[in-house]
């Protein structure tokens, strides 16, 4: 396309060294046809008026074609690109080398899915998702408009995905203002892009679930328990109160006391760790707990799996899951 570019600016070129030409040679024969200097400036600039006027009526012809078949091979190209995106999320087989071909995009290595998205218009979402790519150490991405308000984006990556997002979370701050961003998990070669676009759009699902505000990055592997639990939203919010009880409320305290547990869990069983990581003292972590198995009706050896599970998906999805909330 740059080729065609650089031959419509040839074309131009063309008919403004002609009116040049032109202009040349009617000035110098006038005076030979015309005889009184009135006369011969008079059709000077009559017929320098109309040169002109063509000139300028062919080149604005010429540049119209020019961007309406850069259009229509921009929107050919569009075209054939979501074509081979849809085949490829649908699970269809495909060329992989014309599919790499028309994405300019390599779909042999390890893919990486993501999913960038904001509440309002405003943001230049497709060049964030380039930015994310190269932050995943990826030369380029392929980005893929989702409506206004979203993109969906892929890369494929040889590195550490914690790394990266990790560099990106500390490094362009400002530049993420009011946008979420969803990480799927690499997977091999084409099935690996369908893979990790899915999770990273299951991904996208508990952050709009938990009302999580933007900015945001979030990975699938940190909330997979939790989609896994909560696909059936009336099954999760049974499962919470099962193993909850009434501590499965949304009042301040059983927050705290949700936290606390949750903590001591995580750190499989200090207290102090768990204090640590809440920024509490000792002591108060130890009443939270003892708050908690109290609220929940039987301590929390019992059923320990499924009371960190349940933890776990109170702590992402708050509301959402909790049996006496107006949402539900």
């Amino acid at each position: 396309m740059a080729s065609r570019g650089h031959s419509v600016d040839v074309m131009l070129r063309f008919y403004r060294l002609g009116h040049e030409y032109f202009t040349e040679k009617l000035s110098e024969s006038l005076t030979d046809w015309i005889e009184d200097p009135a006369v011969a400036l008079r059709t000077f600039v009559d017929l320098e008026r109309f040169g002109f006027r063509y000139i300028d009526r062919i080149s604005s012809l010429v540049a119209a074609e020019y961007v309406a078949e850069l259009d229509r091979r921009q929107t050919q190209a569009r075209a054939e690109r979501d074509d081979v995106v849809r085949a490829l999320l649908a699970g269809e087989r495909v060329d992989i080398a014309r599919a790499e071909r028309v994405l300019s995009h390599r779909l042999t290595g390890r893919q990486i899915g993501f999913v960038c998205w904001v509440d309002d218009r405003g943001v230049d979402l497709e060049g964030f998702a380039r930015r994310v790519g190269r932050f995943l150490g990826a030369g380029h991405s392929l980005v893929v408009a989702d409506g206004p308000l979203a993109v969906w984006g892929w890369a494929s990556i040889t590195g550490d995905v914690e790394t990266f997002l990790t560099g990106m979370a500390t490094e362009i701050p400002g530049e993420r203002d009011n946008v979420h961003l969803a990480v799927g998990s690499p997977h091999p070669g084409a099935a690996g892009f369908r893979t990790s676009h899915l999770e990273a759009l299951r991904t996208r699902r508990i952050i709009e679930l938990s009302g999580r505000a933007a900015p945001s990055i979030t990975r699938f592997s940190d909330v997979a328990l939790v989609d896994a639990i909560s696909r059936d939203l009336d099954a999760a919010r049974a499962f919470v109160a099962a193993q909850l009880g009434a501590l499965a409320r949304d009042d301040a305290k059983e927050r705290g006391e949700r936290a606390a547990l949750l903590a001591v869990l995580d750190a499989q069983g200090s207290l102090a760790t768990a204090a640590s990581a809440l920024g509490i003292h000792r002591n108060t972590v130890l009443h939270r707990v003892r708050r908690a198995e109290e609220r929940r009706g039987r301590p929390a050896t019992i059923n320990i799996a499924e009371l960190h599970a349940a933890l776990l998906v109170c702590d992402v999805l708050g509301a959402s899951v909790l049996p006496d909330s107006s949402r539900h």
